[in-house]
């Protein structure tokens, strides 16, 4: 039974980080950071899905990522909505948000709600930290669950051909 789902874990990692390299893993972990914690029902959520499925990132665990951090976000609103209010009320940025509210697709860009705004800017302030802090993480976990070739395991040396009994 415990056997069974330590080979499903480890199943489920070795497709994660298969044929992808430590940076693309990161990306579209960030990427998809970025997508749950801001709120999905704007052109900037839909904007950030279009980039994660456009760049060459891994689509499968930036999609992961964005599913997790969905349930984190709503906790992050009302510090959110402090940063997008403190944003919003910036006297001198009054006439760009009136001209980017004035756009054709303006309204649903969703810059006028300050959770927008504020959960929008908080996941680029940490992307960053995130990009690199997860690049390491997953060349950690990229050198244990990735065999080089030839390189043969203790638990499965007699599975392969020419394997000393």
């Amino acid at each position: 039974m415990l056997s069974d789902l330590i080979a499903l874990v480890r199943t489920i990692a070795r497709y994660l980080v298969a044929n992808s390299s430590p940076g693309q893993l990161a990306a579209g972990f960030t990427i998809g950071m970025i997508i749950g914690i801001v709120p999905k029902t704007n052109l900037i959520a839909l904007s950030l899905c279009v980039v994660l499925f456009s760049l060459r990132c891994n689509k499968g665990l930036g999609l992961v990522a964005a599913i997790v951090f969905s349930f984190v976000g709503q906790s992050v609103d009302p510090f959110a909505h402090k940063i997008g209010l403190i944003v919003l009320s910036i006297h001198s940025m009054q006439a760009v948000y009136a001209s980017l509210f004035n756009l054709p697709f303006g309204p649903w860009l969703g810059v006028n709600n300050t959770v927008v705004t504020g959960t929008l800017l908080l996941g680029l302030y940490v992307a960053y930290p995130v990009f690199w802090f997860t690049r390491l993480f997953f060349a950690g976990v990229r050198s244990v669950f990735v065999r080089k070739p030839g390189a043969r395991l203790g638990f499965d040396a007699e599975l392969q051909p020419g394997a000393a009994a």
